[in-house]
């Protein structure tokens, strides 16, 4: 029979009856922790695989962004399980004061940690959104605002979060030792928990939103615009758990048995950054996924399976066939552009004129048209080279 404290019952009351207080959500909530936490392991290993190897390509911002995500959202696991040895997920009356304060504590460092895991994974997302759809988006779009107020609140909301946590009571101590009869104040916690929730739920929302408008202005077919918004609306996830989150921490403020109810509060706040880091990386998994019709990797330069063609990334052709669709360009010697071609593994854009493939001939060439066309844009360039020889005219069309 569990003993039970009378400082606790003191603070928190008695017991109601039929509580089996033996009962613990410990084990499942660090299960469950674990099970997120390497699926978002996973996923980004998949993510530099298919980066690296599948498409040949240079790790970018976003890549980086993600993997100190990683650590992060990790840091928070390790968190959600030094709770669980101080009681979270644990009635309150079989705990013992020293102990509770040892959970607060925890529960105060928690704060900073999460904070930094759900922001280092909404800037990669937006770092991802920057790196395929920004290049010469209008400042003043919709697709441009929407980013850059996403981009704000991401910045602000750890900020926010820290600096109240640090001024939340004073002295600070007072957050962990005010059950111990310790004398101080603080803020209305509960207040500033929930309403920072919301803000971060809302801002999931924003991101959500964000890559819309500028998919709907690409030269895309209604089934790849509908497919890859899809795509980009599996981030709705994150959004989902970030609403159980707000529960939770709302059924933390009001229930009695706080200890109880902290145990799945944290497990979701460290369950939310894992689905986050999974959202993030789905986009880029299209090469997996992609169809493998015959001669499909001469009509796709950028997936070729030759890594040394696969790793160029600069188109030459001549200055009057300029696409800024190609993004940065500029001007050489010989009168011709060199257009770097964004790393665009979701093919919201077809990569064409790369140098390294020729349409074939005949049917084939049809097929591989056809193919261009239903992926996305097509850009058609006639370049002539006259040799001084033979002087003879070879038409690439591609």
């Amino acid at each position: 029979m569990v003993t039970v404290d009378p400082i606790i019952v003191a603070a928190f009351g008695e017991p109601p009856d039929g509580l089996d207080l033996e009962e613990k959500l410990v084990e499942n909530q660090n299960v469950a922790v674990s099970v997120a936490f390497g699926l978002a392991v996973a996923a980004v290993a998949l993510r530099l695989y298919v980066r690296r190897f599948k498409g040949g390509a240079r790790l970018w911002l976003d890549d980086y962004a993600i993997v100190l995500s990683t650590f992060c959202c990790g840091a928070t696991v390790a968190v959600t399980a030094l709770a669980g040895e101080h009681g979270a997920g644990e009635h309150i009356w079989v705990s013992k004061l020293p102990r509770v304060a040892k959970l607060l504590k925890v529960i105060y460092a928690q704060g900073f940690v999460y904070g930094l895991a759900v922001t280092t994974t909404k800037i990669s997302v937006l770092l991802l959104y920057r790196r395929l759809l920004y290049s010469n988006a209008s400042p003043t779009s919709i697709f441009s605002i929407l980013f850059w107020v996403a981009l704000f609140l991401a910045i602000t909301y750890p900020i926010i979060l820290w600096v109240t946590l640090i001024t939340a009571c004073r002295p600070i101590s007072y957050f962990w030792t005010q059950y111990s009869g310790a004398e101080g104040s603080c803020i209305n916690i509960k207040l500033f928990f929930l309403t920072l929730g919301i803000i971060n739920m809302l801002n999931d929302v924003v991101i959500l939103l964000v890559p819309i408008p500028r998919i709907l202005e690409l030269q895309l077919s209604r089934r790849v615009k509908a497919s890859t918004i899809g795509i980009m609306m599996l981030g709705g996830f994150v959004c989902i758990a970030s609403i159980v989150r707000i529960y939770y921490l709302h059924q933390f403020f009001e229930q009695l048995d706080s200890t109880w109810w902290i145990g799945p509060t944290l497990a979701w706040s460290s369950i939310e950054p894992s689905v986050g880091i999974i959202s993030a990386c789905l986009p880029t998994f299209a090469p997996l996924f992609r169809f493998n019709h015959s001669n499909r990797s001469h009509s796709n330069p950028y997936y070729t399976r030759d890594k040394t063609e696969a790793s160029r990334r600069e188109t030459l052709v001549a200055s009057n066939m300029r696409s800024p669709r190609f993004g940065i360009s500029s001007p050489s010697r010989n009168n011709t552009t060199h257009h770097v071609v964004e790393e665009d593994e979701v093919e919201l854009t077809c990569k064409v004129g790369c140098g390294d493939t020729i349409s074939s001939q005949g049917q084939d060439s049809k097929r591989n048209s056809a193919d261009e066309r239903e992926r996305g844009i097509v850009v058609h360039t006639h370049v002539s080279v006259v040799s001084s020889e033979r002087k003879e005219s070879l038409n690439v069309e591609k």
